[in-house]
């Protein structure tokens, strides 16, 4: 009874090591990538009848020539486990027929698959250098193949939303949205915190990390989807913040990207100007804000009190286009002390370099969901005044000449801007937002907002920038302070 265990064993061994060393799994994924591509040419309707055709020719031959690779890919992995079963036979140790009928029976499989996701775990972290789920983004290798299908292709996931706005038409006609509220600021500005906290009022929707990775047809998605749950587990910037399923997050970028790809050519985003409104993308992101209402809300989606919230950091290069695109927006902007900003986003650039030169998946993941703030997709905002290649991102300055062009951006575009003081919502997070939500029109109903934002003083080394930034950064930051919404104007009013 051992050989034939033996046998096995070296043949499922030998099988594995093919898949790995002929990229079984990259080359399937890339086949579902050329199928995806070629359905979405098919139905894209703002595709012409020769476009599609050549389109579909086009990916015909990619899927002819991908699928021959996966093919001969599976026989050489087959073959690696099918040696050893016939050299036993051969050799006279272990007849053919004994090794098949222990290769079939459910206990081998069974046992075999227990060890073999238990050795891979171990070999993956002792030979990959990673923590267990994070270099993913908690996404297993099944939940990989998904997400890369799900963004293969810009048309397919246009199609996909207009499945949506099909199937769930009557639903989405009914809902009745209250202005939609932009949380925007430079990255580690606050604006997660923020969003949490608003995310729990009763009269507002935001995405949540559930959505992905069909984020344009979430009602559909919610409906194929079923009830799903994973561990909560720190986010990626290891900044002590743990999500789950049911966090929210920020995913309306990867609209904006998909309707207005003209603005990230090169190595950054341009801003958007009032001449740039799309109205059939308009018209596409106000559905989806109703969808997202009515995947959270239900019934009371058409109550006209439930306020669409983004947290968009880009959403500071489209300032001058929110408010006619959005009728009765609001816009807050987080503002914090420029000296601990750059910092921080210095720390995630570093952080994310590392991280996307490790992880592949996570490079792609966040490329996919439009988050081009770090790393090496990082592509910086096109404000008036910043030269990307006049320093290196490495640099605390450049990261300090930065904060200074959005916030002249800010200051300059953003007059009907709501600023919130990072350093108010820790000493005083409850006054502060109570007085936000006053501002805005939005019902706090008593929440308890004290548990959303860190206390004490948020110091940072000013030493470290030059002189002339440093005082130019300061006067900006004093002079936008004055602005910001303050527990005192609510009690005032």
């Amino acid at each position: 009874m051992i050989g034939p265990v033996l046998v096995c064993l070296v043949a499922v061994v030998g099988f594995g090591l093919g898949i790995w060393k002929t990229r079984l799994v990259a080359s399937s994924q890339g086949v579902f990538a050329a199928i995806s591509a070629g359905i979405a040419a098919m139905f894209d309707p703002a595709l012409s009848d020769e476009e599609k055709e050549a389109s579909i020719r086009r990916n015909g031959l990619d899927l002819i020539k991908k699928t021959g690779g996966l093919a001969l890919r599976l026989i050489l992995s087959l073959l690696a486990a099918a040696v050893p079963i016939y050299a036993a036979d051969w050799l006279g140790l272990v007849p053919l027929e004994a090794s098949m009928d222990m290769m079939l029976s459910w206990e081998f499989i069974v046992i075999v698959s227990v060890v073999a996701i238990a050795v891979g775990s171990i070999l993956s972290r002792v030979f990959g250098g990673k923590k267990e789920a994070e270099p993913s983004e908690g996404y297993s290798a099944g939940d990989q193949m998904v997400h890369t299908l799900a963004f293969a292709s810009p048309g397919l996931m246009r199609r996909l939303a207009a499945s949506d706005d099909s199937l769930f038409s009557g639903k989405i006609a009914g809902v009745k949205p209250a202005g939609p509220i932009f949380i925007t600021s430079l990255a580690r500005g606050g604006t997660t915190a923020l969003l949490n906290a608003l995310h729990d009022l009763p009269n507002v929707a935001t995405h949540r990390y559930a959505d992905m990775p069909f984020l344009t047809a979430p009602l559909l998605w919610n409906k194929v989807s079923g009830n799903r749950s994973v561990a909560r587990r720190e986010r990626a910037h290891g900044d002590g913040m743990e999500i789950d399923l049911e966090s929210p997050e920020a995913f309306d970028e990867v609209l904006w990207r998909l309707y207005w790809p003209e603005k990230y050519n090169g190595n950054k985003i341009a801003l958007w100007r009032p001449g740039d409104i799309k109205e059939k993308a308009r018209d596409v992101m106000r559905r989806h804000m109703s969808k997202i209402i009515l995947l959270r809300k239900g019934d009371k989606a058409a109550g006209g009190d439930v306020h669409y919230v983004s947290k968009n950091n880009a959403n500071i290069a489209r300032l001058t286009v929110i408010p006619e695109m959005f009728p009765g927006a609001e816009v807050i902007v987080p503002l914090r002390h420029p000296v601990t900003h750059a910092a921080s986003l210095l720390r995630q650039h570093e952080n994310f370099l590392t991280r996307h030169a490790e992880d592949p998946f996570s490079r792609r993941y966040m490329n996919d969901i439009g988050h081009l703030e770090f790393g090496e997709l990082m592509r910086p905002i096109a404000f008036d005044g910043f030269v990307p290649g006049g320093r290196e991102s490495t640099s605390p300055d450049y990261w300090l000449a930065y904060w200074i062009a959005a916030f002249r951006e800010i200051r300059q575009n953003g007059e009907g801007a709501h600023l919130v003081a990072q350093d108010d919502l820790r000493s005083d997070p409850q006054g502060t937002m109570d007085a936000l939500c006053d501002r805005i029109g939005l019902d706090h109903g008593g929440m308890d907002f004290t548990k959303y934002f860190r206390p004490g003083a948020d110091l940072g080394d000013s030493s470290v920038y030059s002189p002339e930034l440093l005082a130019e950064a300061q006067a900006l930051y004093e002079e936008l302070n004055t602005r910001a919404v303050r527990a005192s104007v609510a009690v005032e009013a």
